[in-house]
């Protein structure tokens, strides 16, 4: 609202001020009262400048026509222009800026024209200490009109840079705002994969302890086991609580934010898989080097989704393993089981092995499962810097 008035206020008010300017200097030029037709004629040429934005090419028509009415029946002579005869430059600025090139350039012709034309009543002769009779010189006007047309094509320019700037600015805001939706996607899948990963595995380790508590509550000696089963269950179960909530605390200001489960809790998963009755084995070889916690997440993960496959695919399995690597290329990351598994992980229409290549692949690693010698294989690599852990 207050630049339209802005535009508004210096679309009317420079020709009022010039209006009552040229006025002024009719009044001092004529040494006394100006006559009616002059006063008349230099209210009339201001007319045209206020639809000078809105209407250049007809504002500088009229402005052009009035000129030529009160100074053709003059003679052309250059005594008898109006101060007010400035509006036809004031018009042409108008058209140089508001109108294309060939508009500007006829425009620009016909204002030099009526410069010309006063050689037909000036004499092209003009002395060294001023022009006769109060002539002005023609190369003045011819400076001034193209001045006029160089100053509005400039205004255009000005105008088109400013214009391409507002657009990149907002163009930058929408694309901003378009990011803004597409990570608010990409975490929420995240935050989804998360989810399968918790609830996939913890579910998994339950029922296997659910059915082993259940064999041994066949027998009176299995009570004490049966017992140990029920008491992981609930361990499990509030892990997977605690974890879930951690998860979907992103979407709550006042959720608190547990560190993310990294290379030191593969320990306790393990032990809690074969609590869950999978004999498993946890082996670290070569000089561990600092990890990202999300990369300590990527590989905790990607453990977590192995073993949870290998108690849903592969329930013949009778022992897993989880090799730990380290050397020159980073983290090499092995599970594997001696099951026969039936179906292939991720053949079900589930999440865990793309959650697998998506981790990996965010640090420039690479994960690859398939059936291996006597069960299923999952291999991935993480690629660490080669000065991290340097002597």
């Amino acid at each position: 609202m207050d630049r339209r008035r802005g535009q508004l206020l210096g679309e009317v008010g420079l020709p009022l001020v010039l209006a009552v300017a040229t006025t002024g200097m009719l009044v001092h030029l004529r040494d006394g009262a100006p006559g009616a037709v002059e006063l008349v004629v230099s209210v009339l040429l201001w007319v045209p400048a206020l639809a000078r934005r809105r209407a250049p090419l007809p504002a500088f028509a009229a402005t052009a026509l009035l000129v030529a009415a009160h100074w053709v029946p003059d003679g052309l002579d250059t005594v008898d222009l109006l101060p007010a005869d400035v509006a036809l430059w004031v018009a042409l600025v108008a058209v140089a800026e508001h109108r294309h090139l060939r508009t500007a350039l006829a425009a620009t012709a016909v204002t030099e024209l009526f410069v010309l034309a006063s050689l037909l009543g000036d004499p092209l002769d003009v002395p060294v200490d001023g022009p006769p009779d109060g002539g002005y010189p023609i190369g003045l006007f011819t400076a001034v009109t193209v001045a006029a047309a160089l100053f509005g094509r400039n205004r255009r320019t000005r105008q088109a840079l400013l214009t391409q700037l507002r657009d990149r600015a907002d163009r930058a805001e929408r694309e901003r705002d378009q990011q803004a939706r597409i990570a608010v996607v990409e975490e929420r899948s995240r935050i989804a994969r998360e989810v399968h990963d918790v609830v996939s595995h913890n579910i998994s380790v339950m029922t296997a302890l659910a059915d082993g508590a259940g064999y041994a509550l066949a027998t009176d000696a299995g009570r004490p086991q049966a017992r140990e089963a029920v008491a992981a269950i609930a361990d499990t179960g509030r892990s997977a609580i605690a974890e879930m909530h951690r998860l979907l605390g992103v979407f709550r200001t006042d959720a608190s934010r547990e560190p993310a489960p990294g290379l030191a809790e593969l320990p306790a998963l393990v032990e809690q898989v074969r609590a869950a009755g999978l004999p498993t084995t946890l082996t670290v070889t070569g000089r561990p080097a600092p990890l990202s916690a999300t990369a300590q997440l990527a590989v905790y993960r990607l453990v977590q989704e192995a073993l949870t496959n290998t108690r849903k695919h592969a329930a013949d399995a009778r022992h897993a393993e989880v090799d730990l690597s380290w050397d020159d290329e980073g983290l090499h990351v092995r599970v594997r089981d001696d099951g026969t598994t039936t179906t292939s992980p991720g053949e079900d229409g589930g999440q865990g092995l793309v959650g697998m290549r998506e981790r990996f692949g965010a640090h420039g690693g690479t994960v690859r499962a398939g059936r291996g010698t006597g069960g299923w294989l999952v291999e991935a690599l993480l690629p660490v810097p080669a000065t991290v852990g340097a002597p």
